[in-house]
């Protein structure tokens, strides 16, 4: 209880100021270190797109909350898209969900101007571990074209958060960049090291 009560003093510090008012966070907690160092860098993107132009700051998909998220990707006329890794897709990804089988988050426009096209898919819905990646994805989606895009707020992990397990669409484990590796819907680390 007491890291819960440090992590939620530290958010509302942050909170406290203007630039920061609307921070969201995702919170999963553990009984045994799962980040061993702590590196703070400085960097022009924090997730490597290379398309100046994904700019979430002009473009942004529409969010999604987790509850209405299944609705959505029920729809057959929309377009599910998952926008991580091979290896992270293989750990566990939605119904219907495009894996893109990419290595590196840089190859996704590629994946896109071969693979998807504004004019047939109409309705996109995509989502990432964090809602960190769909940020440019939408953003670059929307630049070429595309005009309804949409993203899960909050990501992979805060649908597993939200929506119980008997009505979730989620198969597998999420894939986390940490030494939990992956977490279940309980947001447990699926395999303790």
């Amino acid at each position: 209880a007491g890291s819960r009560v440090g992590v939620e003093a530290l958010l509302a510090r942050l909170r406290s100021d203007s630039r920061l008012a609307t921070l969201e966070a995702n919170l999963s907690f553990v009984n045994w270190m799962p980040f061993q160092r702590l590196k703070v860098r400085l960097r022009s993107e924090i997730i490597t797109l290379g398309q100046p132009i994904a700019n979430p700051h002009h473009y942004a998909g529409t969010y999604i909350d987790p509850s209405d998220w299944n609705r959505l990707i029920s729809d057959p006329s929309v377009t599910v898209l998952d926008v991580r890794n091979r290896y992270e897709v293989d750990c566990g990804t939605f119904n219907r969900a495009i894996n893109p089988e990419i290595d590196s988050f840089a190859e996704f426009p590629n994946f896109v101007h071969h693979n998807l096209d504004p004019q047939v898919h109409r309705k996109i819905a995509m989502f990432c571990t964090g809602g960190i990646r769909c940020e440019k994805a939408s953003a670059y989606m929307l630049s070429q074209g595309f005009e309804q895009v949409y993203q899960l707020k909050g990501g992979i992990l805060k649908y597993l958060e939200t929506i119980p397990a008997h009505e979730s669409q989620w198969h597998g484990d999420c894939f986390v960049f940490d030494d939990r590796v992956t977490l279940n819907h309980n947001l447990q680390p699926s395999h303790h090291p």
